[in-house]
């Protein structure tokens, strides 16, 4: 069984995600007594495989999940995914997958870009590290659902001002759900944001009293974008909130909710072509040369 755990790689469980994404997407071309047990059993296989690999890499590898770009890319992937299959359980006939299996295909592939070496760990700096990133992956999946609510939302909308009949085995949830699921992730996203930035301060200022890691300066381009990224979060669920109760609330907030995740991704496309000091281990020291 270890030997089985041990061969599981990340292609095994991209390929059943992409496969029950084409599943999902054939609900748009022909109707299918079989698609819907072939997509939910190709989505339970990929979550399965992809679970075992995270539990392996936990119990194999000298550090545990989040203490590597890897693995929290791969995290976040599943829980997209876990809850995406929770979703398409309980409403079988809205194309849920259709939205999340994408970003879910996306975070692995950044995923694979990653480097896989944790970032250098002590006592002192392992229970901040975990906050700093568990706070950090709870807004990137809040941002991640708020859009699929936002674009839903905006399909939605878009069909019933046309009058338009909804595709057989295509049904939306209704529009309040989705405004009130949009505003919400909003909220949590800047919250955790807001939360997982304070705590990599706080990160920073424990690892340069201990000297485990080279200090992360204010320019550098992981404080930067998470900064921007932070900022956006807040502005949106704000300018969300205050509109609220308008007629135009919902679509605003729907937008917002889509540009959220295009800065998410800016930010992360930034954090794979920059240069950074984030998780460097520190230069070693220079020896001084005795004196006469």
């Amino acid at each position: 069984m270890s030997e089985f755990v041990a061969g599981i790689s990340v292609v095994c469980f991209a390929a059943s995600y992409a496969v029950a994404l084409a599943c999902e997407a054939s609900r748009l071309l022909f109707r299918s007594g079989v698609r819907g047990a072939a997509m939910v059993g190709f989505a339970v296989a990929g979550l399965l495989a992809h679970s075992l690999f995270l539990l392996w890499r936990a119990f194999n590898e000298p550090s545990v999940p989040l203490s590597s770009e890897f693995d929290w890319y791969l995290l976040a992937a599943w829980l997209l995914a876990g809850g995406s299959l929770w979703l398409t359980l309980a409403n079988p006939k809205t194309p849920v997958g259709l939205f999340f299996f994408p970003i879910v295909l996306l975070l692995i592939g950044r995923a694979e870009m990653s480097s896989r070496e944790p970032f250098p760990q002590s006592p002192a700096t392992q229970a901040w590290g975990m906050i700093h990133g568990s706070f950090n992956l709870a807004a990137s999946v809040a941002v991640a659902v708020g859009a699929v609510a936002g674009l839903m939302w905006l399909i939605q909308a878009g069909r019933l001002s046309r009058k338009t009949t909804p595709v057989r085995g295509f049904r939306m949830p209704s529009l309040e759900k989705l405004a009130a699921l949009s505003s919400r992730s909003g909220l949590v996203a800047a919250t955790t944001g807001s939360a997982g930035f304070l705590s990599g301060i706080v990160l920073n200022a424990i690892t340069q009293q201990h000297g485990l890691l080279e200090t992360v300066p204010w320019n550098d381009p992981v404080v930067l974008r998470m900064g921007l990224l932070v900022a956006w979060l807040v502005v949106a669920a704000v300018v969300s909130r205050l509109l609220v109760r308008r007629p135009e609330g919902p679509r605003v907030t729907a937008w917002l909710s889509l540009v959220s995740l295009v800065v998410l991704a800016v930010s992360m496309t930034w954090g794979l072509v920059g240069t950074t000091r984030h998780g460097a281990p520190p230069p070693p020291a220079v020896p001084q040369e005795d004196k006469p």
